[in-house]
């Protein structure tokens, strides 16, 4: 059983963050500007298109597919390694990969033996006894 602080605390990641503010900076944005007045008609169904553009398609592929724009995917790249023992329960490594360059890139996880074998080594020289003869 999952104890309810990993899943909750993999929630407060970078990528979460860019899925909440993907979701709600347009439409904020669009109601401030369509409520300023200074758009024709026309301009007003453009910016709400582009807005809705950007909720249906970037906040999914944040969320499920891990995909976002490099700075976004950097961050959560360096947050999972630093917090690899408290999220998973396994050894991996994550790196972010280019999926459309420059715009976007995804999250990508290998598994390691690097942490597997430091932990070997350090049961090993803790076990060896100094002989006494």
């Amino acid at each position: 059983m999952q104890h309810w602080r990993k899943t909750w605390y993999s929630l407060i990641g970078p990528l979460m963050i860019w899925v909440a503010f993907i979701i709600a900076a347009p439409f904020l944005t669009t109601g401030a500007i369509i409520s300023a007045d200074i758009l024709p008609p026309f301009g007003v169904v453009v910016i709400r298109t582009v807005s809705l553009f950007c909720v249906l398609v970037f906040a999914p592929l944040a969320a499920l597919a891990e995909i976002a724009p490099p700075f976004v995917t950097r961050e959560e790249v360096r947050w999972r390694n630093r917090n690899s023992d408290t999220l998973f329960e396994i050894d991996v490594v994550w790196q972010d990969v280019a999926f459309l360059p420059p715009i976007l890139n995804r999250i990508r996880s290998t598994p390691t033996k690097h942490r597997r074998q430091e932990r070997t080594e350090g049961t090993a020289i803790v076990e060896a006894k100094p002989s006494t003869s």
